[in-house]
């Protein structure tokens, strides 16, 4: 499993910008929930500075892409802009 160069922050904040859920589970996961769309995301807990993985990346932006939350190419360009 390989190491994106996108900060997990990058993926946190434009799911919250997109009015996802966030909820801790303590010591575990992160679950994200969009009630709407019905799209739900777990992660493991990653470090305030570490990168997302890739499959995590690559899942995030095909799902938001299938439910018509987000396009591939927006989301391409908002994890660009937020990483620089």
């Amino acid at each position: 499993m390989g190491i994106s160069s996108v900060p997990f922050a990058t993926i946190r904040t434009l799911l919250l910008g997109l009015d996802f859920e966030e909820t801790v589970v303590p010591g575990s996961h992160l679950l994200f929930k969009h009630a709407p769309s019905g799209i739900v995301f777990l992660f493991r807990l990653y470090g305030p500075r570490e990168n997302a993985n890739i499959p995590d990346l690559i899942g995030v932006r095909k799902h938001l892409d299938a439910r018509g939350l987000l396009g591939a190419e927006a989301f391409d360009a908002r994890v660009r802009k937020q990483s620089a």
